[in-house]
Order: C-alpha cells, then sequence, then structure tokens
C-alpha cells in the first residue's frame, strides 16, 4: 500500500510542476479558428461571397478545392475571380454558415485530437486529413 501511496504522490508533484510550466490560457480549437461571417450579396441570378478567399488562407487549404466542396454540396455551379466566389444561383447566407462548420468537421479538424493544424493529401482515390500535431492519418469525409 505505501508502495502506491508513493507512486501517487510523486504523479501529483509531477502534474503540478507540468501545469505550474504550462501558458496561463490554453487555447482550444474554437479559440484558434476565427473564421469571419461569409459575407454574401445576390445580384439578379448570381449570389456573390465576398469574403470567400479569407476561408481558404486562413484554413490553409487550396482554394480550388473548397470551392469544389461547396459546388457540389450546393449542387450549382461556381467560379472564383478576384477573390470572390460567384454561385449560380441563390443560395441564402445561412447555407455558407452551415457548409463552412461542415467543411471544418469533415476536411480540417483532426477526429484523434481535434486540432485544426491538418493538411489534406490524395493517395490514389482517397483523400485524407493528415494532422500535423498528433500524426494521425483519417479518411476525409
Amino acid at each position: 500500500m505505501s508502495e502506491q501511496r508513493q507512486s501517487k504522490e510523486q504523479y501529483n508533484t509531477l502534474l503540478a510542476r507540468i501545469r505550474a510550466t504550462r501558458p496561463e490560457a490554453v487555447t482550444t480549437t474554437e479559440d484558434r479558428l476565427k473564421l469571419p461571417e461569409p459575407k454574401t450579396m445576390v445580384s439578379g441570378k448570381k449570389t456573390y461571397w465576398i469574403n470567400f478567399i479569407e476561408f481558404p488562407n486562413i484554413l490553409r487549404r487550396d482554394p480550388a478545392e473548397f470551392l469544389n466542396y461547396f459546388r457540389s454540396q450546393l449542387a450549382i455551379n461556381a467560379s472564383i475571380e478576384n477573390g470572390r466566389a460567384i454561385f449560380m444561383g441563390r443560395p441564402d447566407k445561412h447555407s455558407f454558415s452551415a457548409l463552412v462548420s461542415r467543411y471544418l468537421k469533415e476536411r480540417v479538424i483532426c477526429p484523434v485530437c481535434n486540432s485544426p493544424d491538418t493538411h489534406l493529401e490524395k493517395v490514389k482515390q482517397l483523400l485524407s486529413i493528415v494532422c500535423e500535431a498528433c500524426g494521425a492519418r483519417s479518411a476525409a469525409k
């Protein structure tokens, strides 16, 4: 019993030392990923996503791949012009917000450690999320 108590005391001592050396505010995924609200404008039959280019830049993704995700999810044609995305149709602003959240879950956030520090790799036909924090490799949806 005393051996068990001694190892528990050692553990608590080491744990207290680690907690004392870590930064005051440990950032979470939500704190690190500050994404703006999608700014959209409708003109005729087209919808312009004005701040489109900010999203793939913050997420460190290819703008064409990011646009392809939205194009396939909304099932409408789209293109990039001068940092804006132009959609041939009238999806509402809430559709973009919901799809950004879904994109984060499916293709950015590591399912193992919840880190946003990932990149996509395509091997043959399989798209994978590779985490730069923990090294996990997971299939992207």
